[in-house]
């Protein structure tokens, strides 16, 4: 029962555009991108790890900021979109519904 994915909304400021092209390319690897900064992940706790370490190696932390909200999955249903959506919503979102 460990492996179960969460729900995490990871944002992030990077100072350099080459660690903040790279963060985004890395990112994108586990997630969808929701806004320029912002991405929604659903993603296992060993996955999470792995990612940490990747975004780890790539970040200056002096200079740049991650920061990783996990989510309860009651709360994530609740929230809202309003606005254009700039970037296209995960099929795994679309369907999900709790019962």
């Amino acid at each position: 029962m460990k492996d179960f994915e969460r729900n995490i909304l990871a944002v992030y400021d990077i100072s350099n555009p080459r660690r903040l092209s790279k963060v985004a390319k890395t990112m994108e690897g586990y997630g969808v991108r929701v806004q320029q900064s912002v991405f929604e992940l659903r993603i296992t706790p060993g996955k999470l790890k792995e990612l940490h370490r990747k975004i780890n190696s790539i970040i200056d932390i002096e200079t740049d900021s991650v920061r990783y909200y996990i989510i309860c999955e009651e709360d994530w249903q609740k929230r809202e979109v309003i606005g254009i959506t700039a970037f296209v919503e995960p099929e795994w979102d679309k369907n999900f519904v709790v019962v």
